[in-house]
């Protein structure tokens, strides 16, 4: 199997690039993943034959690694393919985008952040900003698996995450489900479901296989596997630590959110909207989990969500 990266640029302050994989198995050659925009597509057609392109996979639904997606397909007639709770998720936010969005503005709400602040983050999330590209996108459910390689599941980072792994090359392509030197963000997609835990069970699922070496979604290449994933583990375990310092009294997520210290020493005080979207649902997450643990209480203090040991 042939595996060339290629890292993109894409239009987000704290990443700034994100990797593609062309793979040539032998049998079909196709790229995971596409970057953000048609500056990802661009500079992924200046460095690989387009037209040696069978398909596209793409890891999980978040703008990123879909973005490039909608130019291969109309540009070049490449079909593109998504999980199918990726494909789900997707489709029901566009047909019922009033709905969400009533319900996304409810989350912030009744999670404690300020109705002006609530607002203009609404309008810098993801989904929201780029729900005109997502109701262009022309993408198919992922029902084959490509030669020589198994298709995994692994919801937690999305609904419908994916990973593709080699038995024989003893490589992973991870997305965003692994990484290198950062830990991806866990988010909300629906109420009812808790989003850490399931990306904690499936980091677990994979632990076991016998990987030499990771193809992440973003930055290096790299071999450590099992230590990488135990490393993503007590990183989790140290911010439900940090929380629970400060849940001494009855505290929103949005406070918690703007009391813990993230990554780098930085506080919320300092991010952008986006960074804050990521930053108020990554506490959300935890806080749900942390309270199915039985770690902490909840309670509704005037409609508004409250955490506390």
């Amino acid at each position: 199997m042939l595996v060339k990266k290629l890292e993109v640029p894409i239009e987000i302050r704290a990443l700034k690039t994100a990797n593609v994989y062309f793979i040539d198995n032998n049998n079909d050659k196709f790229i995971f993943d596409t970057g953000m925009s048609k500056n990802s597509y661009e500079y992924i057609k200046s460095d690989i034959n387009i037209s040696d392109l069978d398909y596209i996979i793409i890891s999980h639904l978040h703008i990123d690694h879909l973005g490039g997606a909608m130019y291969f397909n109309e540009i070049n007639d490449i079909p593109v393919y998504i999980s199918k709770n990726d494909y789900n998720y997707i489709k029901n936010f566009i047909v019922n985008n009033g709905s969400y969005f009533d319900s996304y503005r409810d989350l912030l709400r009744i999670n404690g952040v300020p109705e002006l602040l609530t607002n203009i983050m609404f309008e810098a999330h993801p989904l929201i900003k780029f729900i005109n590209y997502y109701n262009e996108l022309n993408i198919k459910v992922l029902d084959f698996t490509p030669d020589n390689l198994e298709v995994i599941d692994v919801p937690g980072h999305s609904p419908g995450s994916i990973v593709l792994y080699s038995e024989s090359d003893k490589s992973l392509f991870s997305g965003d489900h692994i990484l290198n030197k950062i830990t991806p963000n866990i988010s909300v997609y629906s109420r009812d479901e808790d989003y850490l835990g399931l990306y904690i069970d499936s980091l677990k699922k994979i632990k076991n296989l016998d990987v030499k070496t990771v193809y992440p979604g973003h930055g290096d290449i790299f071999h450590n596997y099992r230590e990488r994933i135990n490393a993503i583990l007590e990183h989790h375990n140290n911010r439900i630590n940090s929380m629970l310092k400060i849940l001494n009294s009855w505290k929103s997520a949005y406070e918690v959110a703007s009391e813990i210290e993230w990554s780098k020493g930085r506080k919320m005080e300092t991010m952008n909207y986006m960074e804050k979207n990521f930053a108020v649902m990554e506490t959300i997450t935890h806080l749900i989990y942390m309270h199915n643990k039985n770690l902490i209480r909840m309670a509704d203090d005037n409609n508004i969500i409250k955490y506390m040991i």
